[in-house]
């Protein structure tokens, strides 16, 4: 394999790794600088049918 082929595609598996990490990063860079911590919160998103 080509030195110039090979190059590239650790660029574009570089590239695809951070564009599929970037919204997880995004959303912990949010939480921490807003405080918020989702996972700590008891209350029910959404009413179950099953307490009709």
């Amino acid at each position: 394999m080509e030195e110039a082929t090979r190059k590239r595609i650790i660029r574009n598996v570089l590239l695809s790794l951070l564009i599929y990490a970037l919204p997880v990063l995004l959303m912990f860079l949010t939480f921490y600088l807003t405080g918020q911590k989702p996972w700590k919160d008891k209350t029910p998103n959404n009413k179950s049918s099953i307490n009709h």
